[in-house]
């Protein structure tokens, strides 16, 4: 019945004339990306990004369960239509991601709601870019009807894939960009990351090869979108194997996520014991003191022949305890980590459980990447105890523990306010060494003030991959205006883009740091310059030529890079730009939506600030020239713009009327130019003060009024 009305619709459609015929091009058109080119996760955006064009395609999911029926999406992208195609030839870089963003009535004369999977459809709309994802739009102004031009009698078979096709020795490959959108079947794998809110998992081969399972269908998730009636689905327990997983493959920042679509593909084979809730009876250990761990073991198909606590004392060999079911409830298992006489004794320990057909299962799942652990301390805990992880997981020995601990408040909510649904952030830190700064969440009435000396209590959680502590029950202010822990200076390359958990980043999350002498390479790190696909992130280097993200959205400052537009142009906003520079930039390193990034507090954490050359080599200047700022008088801040007329290093200081310096606003290399410099006065007092230009053979200097 849905192909007679289809038929119907095709019909009427070739009467139809309109104002303008689009060009017809494959799909390897659009998502083709030459190696070349290929040089991070998700390559450049397609060579046909933002253009209006045809194309055809198989259709591997319908866009709702039943057109007359039961009109829930099947994939789910919010109101939006969604639904995966691919070409008839099966080859790579032949699928694509499709949408209808407008699914209300006046929009439904393009009747994507009616096309179902095996048809072969052509399609009018727009390629756009999402995040690392190609992705297709329909065209609905004006209304752009689909035409089905062929029913195949399945849809396609899936290619047979690996995980080693996507990434080798744990790093992701750049080259499996080709199979974005495509249908693929990923085969004997065992599940990790079980997540029991969302109903995503991870799945792995056992050479530290590894993918995440997208829940976007309503045949394999437990979130609102969820097919009710029609699936029983739960994620695979932690270590089942499965004969296949088949869905479309997506891109994004941190891997490659594979879109089971209906059921059938996923089949799990014969799964081990589920071991979970793990515990431990002491959330801080002293000397002398045994510890009992405890885990819900359970065989599903069989009964649990054995469980083993395995642990080990400062990396040393692994030790075996044998658990035992309680009396009380024969689900739980118990075994003791014997007393440690030694302060600042680190151990760490996992469990492996055997049923009675042999199969074993291993809680972390991950042990080269995650395991627990505690530290046995003759001294209070401190927040480097807490945070401390070494393994490359990211989560704290004491998660889901109350602690109480002390630090000095180094953002309060005037410094990261948030926006829209950002919450307010509040960071303490107890020194600058590795591991010493940690976030408290749910800080709303309460009123910190960066500088203030705190202790309190609350409960360490993980939470969006960022530990944290919460559920605050006590907080005491010893003493304010302290001086900040000093900022940790890194490289660009030290944090770069690296994934969640590696430990030369994870270890300052939540601290504060600087880079110096940065120039902006991208002025939006998640797409291209403008509005679109912009989160108020942009990507810097310093000498070492390594990316890394910076956030500009969350912080009190003025400086943005047009994720609003109404910014552009307004008054004391300063627009990043692609080429600018800062001596240095300091914050808070943060980590969210896959990515690690600084966010820079208040207009203090931006020095030096120096906007690309103006013009080109027609404007260069023939002498050096340092002009007076404007405006003058200023509060709080002032431009400062001079000309640079051949290559070489400069300086821009300013000083004070008796010459002492209080700020260098630039100090490094030039190329010829037309440059300007943001100087913000906030923390000095009213007065005359100097600005002193340096060059190669010259000394030029300007006097500025600072009036507040």
């Amino acid at each position: 019945m849905k192909f007679l009305k289809l038929l119907v619709i095709v019909f009427v459609w070739q009467f139809i004339t309109y104002a303008q015929t689009y060009p017809l091009v494959s799909m390897y058109d659009i998502q083709f990306v030459p190696d070349s080119l290929l040089v991070t996760l998700g390559g450049p955006p397609s060579p046909l990004n933002g253009d209006t064009v045809r194309v055809r395609g198989v259709v591997l999911v319908a866009p709702v369960v039943n057109a007359s029926t039961d009109r829930r999406p099947i994939v789910w992208a919010g109101s939006r239509w969604h639904i995966y195609t691919q070409d008839k030839n099966g080859q790579p870089w032949n699928g694509i991601a499709l949408l209808q963003t407008d699914t209300t009535i006046a929009s439904q004369g393009t009747f994507f709601d009616l096309i179902d999977t095996a048809q072969v459809v052509e399609f009018t709309g727009k390629v756009t870019e999402y995040f690392q994802t190609t992705q297709f739009e329909m065209l609905i102004n004006p209304i752009t009807p689909v035409n089905v031009v062929e029913v195949l009698p399945k849809r396609p078979d899936p290619i047979e894939l690996s995980l080693t096709d996507f990434m080798e020795n744990g790093v992701n490959k750049i080259g499996a960009e080709k199979y974005e959108g495509m249908y693929v079947v990923i085969r004997n794998v065992f599940t990790t990351d079980r997540n029991t809110s969302s109903g995503t998992f991870k799945i792995n081969d056992g050479q530290g090869n590894s993918m995440f399972m997208y829940d976007q269908s309503g045949y394999f998730t437990k979130r609102g979108h969820r097919l009710t009636g029609l699936t029983t689905y739960e994620p695979p327990l932690d270590g089942s194997f499965l004969s296949h997983i088949r869905g479309a493959i997506s891109t994004r920042t941190d891997g490659y996520y594979i879109t089971p679509l209906y059921p059938g593909d996923i089949v799990t084979a014969a799964a081990p014991p589920s071991i979970s809730s793990i515990t431990r009876d002491l959330p801080v250990i002293s000397p002398g003191q045994a510890v009992q761990v405890s885990a819900r073991i359970v065989d599903f198909d069989g009964f649990v022949t054995s469980a083993k606590l395995k642990y080990r004392v400062n990396m040393n060999q692994y030790f075996e305890v044998n658990m035992t079911k309680l009396p009380s409830d024969s689900t739980t298992f118990v075994g003791t980590i014997p007393a440690l006489s030694g302060d600042s004794s680190f151990v760490d320990y996992y469990i492996v459980a055997q049923d009675n057909e042999n199969r074993n299962s291993v809680n972390p799942q991950d042990t080269t990447r995650s395991r627990y652990h505690y530290f046995v301390l003759n001294r209070p805990l401190r927040i480097s105890d807490i945070q401390y992880s070494p393994f490359g997981s990211g989560f704290s020995g004491y998660n889901n523990m109350r602690v109480s601990l002390s630090g000095i408040v180094t953002a309060d909510t005037s410094d990261l306010p948030g926006l829209g649904s950002t919450p307010l952030r509040v960071y303490m830190q107890d020194g600058n060494g590795p591991w010493s700064g940690i976030q408290i969440n749910g800080i709303t009435t309460l009123d910190l003030v960066k500088g203030q000396n705190i202790t309190l209590s609350g409960k360490v959680m993980e939470s969006f991959d960022v530990t944290r502590i919460d559920s605050i029950t006590s907080l005491i202010v010893n003493s304010s205006n302290n001086p900040l822990p000093a900022a940790v200076e890194l490289t660009t390359r030290e944090i770069g883009v690296v994934s969640n958990g590696t430990i030369a980043a994870e270890k300052y999350e939540s601290m504060i740091i600087k880079y110096s002498n940065v120039v902006v390479t991208d002025d939006n790190a998640d797409g291209n310059s403008g509005t679109v696909n912009n989160f108020g992130e942009i990507f810097i280097a310093d000498t070492s030529n390594i990316n890394t993200r910076v956030e500009l959205q969350d912080g009190n400052h003025n400086y943005h890079n047009t994720w609003d537009s109404l910014m552009i142009g307004m008054p004391g906003f300063t627009q990043v730009k692609q080429g600018d520079s800062f001596s240095s930039l300091s914050g808070i390193l943060y980590y969210s939506f896959s990515n690690y990034k600084l966010a820079p507090r208040k207009a203090d954490d931006f020095t030096g600030y120096v906007s690309d050359i103006q013009g080109n080599n027609e404007l260069v200047p023939e002498q050096y020239v340092l002009n007076q700022n404007y405006p003058n008088p200023f509060n709080p801040s002032t431009t400062i713009s001079f000309s640079v007329p051949k290559a070489g290093n400069i300086k821009v200081e300013v000083f004070d009327i008796l010459g002492s310096r209080v700020a260098e606003l630039f100090n490094g290399y030039s190329n010829p130019g037309n440059y300007k410099i943001i100087f913000d006065a906030s923390a000095y007092t009213s007065g005359m003060y100097i600005v002193r230009l340096s060059g190669v053979d010259v000394t030029l200097t300007k006097k500025i009024l600072l009036l507040k």
